[in-house]
């Protein structure tokens, strides 16, 4: 009989000794967004610069709300966090939300909490010495928030919420400071459900001291202008996101092995420079993608009990996440749109939207409207071949979709 707590204990301790071959202390790549700490942070320069202007000029009256717009894994969620600890450290009040399809009364609980909870309430759970002369009014208001959650109480109407957060904004805020929301994921808004809120978002970004981020997919915008076309006045201010450059795709995994590397490491060890290469070349400049296959390169090596990782190394770990996201993105689809990759993957990853209106017995209207919608998320691409349009699948679906000998 195996003792449970003796085979961790051991396993743990292999792991160790596998990490010190590697010549690392620890895994330095992790998919969480940073927090506060930037010296991870790549690049960016361009942005930045969009951000402190936005910023700067907010503070003296001129607010524009801004998109942050990019593909899937390009550093949205990490950009929103730097300015989260760049507006906290300029004593501003600032909340961070997920979109979700909420109603403007739910969306209201979600911000009145994270506006007490991070910047009217100390560090240790009590009420800053900043506002005690509004401690009753605070309290009370908290008190109605403490059974917060996606059932909002019955016992607080909009009406009422919209009094306390008016209360709040206008009253305890100071006067010099801005109240910056954080928006992640705000596709989610762009829905019918969510016509309500986004009308709500309207008429309350217009709020004086109020500045909003949202971020998002590439066509963020477009599509929340298709649920309600006034939300395009409300953010004038649209932040692309583009790739890495390769320079800093190579500095992005530098930083990060030097973090956690032991006093013999050198260079990019315990990478080769051919993998280093081959994971620079096949990420795209996504720094999503090169993370993870970095973080999976190295589980590989440490299972494997390797002194190196290699250019097969990477290639096994790339090919494995293939797999993995492919998966990811068919939970993702809707039914419908699920059915149409797979015809496409039947097709050999390649069709028009005439051939696959025939193999599903579809019209091609409906068939292209939801091509055009996977597109926009980024799991097709597109090709013109003279007067025909051809959709072709991502990598990674068909890594799942098509058997290997077929993909070759």
């Amino acid at each position: 009989m195996i003792d449970p707590i003796e085979f961790i204990q051991n396993a743990s301790s292999i792991t160790k000794k596998s990490m010190n071959k590697l010549k690392l202390k620890t895994n330095p790549f992790s998919e969480k967004p940073i927090r506060g700490n930037t010296k991870f942070f790549v690049g960016r320069t361009t942005e930045l610069i969009e951000i402190a202007d936005i910023l700067g000029a907010a503070q003296y009256g001129s607010i524009s709300n801004a998109a942050i717009v990019g593909t899937k894994g390009i550093g949205k969620s990490s950009l929103l966090n730097v300015i989260y600890y760049a507006a906290k450290r300029q004593n501003h009040w600032t909340v961070e939300l997920e979109a979700s399809q909420v109603t403007p009364r739910q969306f209201l609980i979600h911000l009145m909490y994270g506006i007490i909870r991070d910047n009217i309430f100390a560090m240790d759970g009590t009420l800053s010495t900043d506002y005690m002369e509004h401690s009753q009014k605070i309290i009370d208001i908290y008190r109605r928030l403490e059974s917060f959650s996606d059932k909002t109480p019955v016992h607080y109407p909009r009406e009422k919420i919209e009094r306390d957060l008016d209360y709040l904004l206008n009253n305890v805020k100071e006067e010099g400071k801005l109240c910056i929301i954080l928006i992640d994921e705000a596709d989610q808004f762009a829905k019918k459900s969510c016509l309500g809120l986004l009308q709500f978002f309207h008429s309350f970004l217009y709020d004086e001291g109020i500045l909003s981020f949202f971020a998002g997919s590439p066509t963020l915008m477009e599509n929340l202008t298709k649920v309600s076309p006034a939300m395009r006045d409300r953010f004038p201010k649209i932040i692309n996101m583009p790739p890495l450059s390769k320079e800093e795709a190579y500095d992005l995994i530098l930083r990060r092995l030097k973090d956690a590397q032991t006093v013999k490491a050198n260079g990019y060890d315990p990478f080769t420079e051919n993998a280093i290469n081959t994971i620079v070349e096949e990420c795209d400049g996504i720094p999503r993608r090169i993370i993870m296959t970095c973080s999976e390169s190295i589980s590989i090596g440490l299972k494997k009990g390797l002194t190196e990782i290699d250019e097969n190394i990477v290639k096994t770990a790339m090919k494995k996440l293939g797999i993995s996201i492919g998966h990811q993105i068919l939970n993702h689809l809707t039914p419908a749109q699920s059915k149409i990759i797979k015809a496409l993957a039947e097709s050999g990853g390649k069709s028009t939207v005439t051939e696959l209106a025939k193999i599903l017995n579809n019209s091609p209207g409906t068939i292209g409207t939801h091509l055009s919608d996977i597109y926009e998320m980024g799991y097709i691409y597109k090709d013109r071949s003279g007067s025909n349009v051809y959709y072709i699948l991502s990598k990674e679906l068909k890594d799942v979709l098509i058997p290997e000998e077929e993909n070759l």
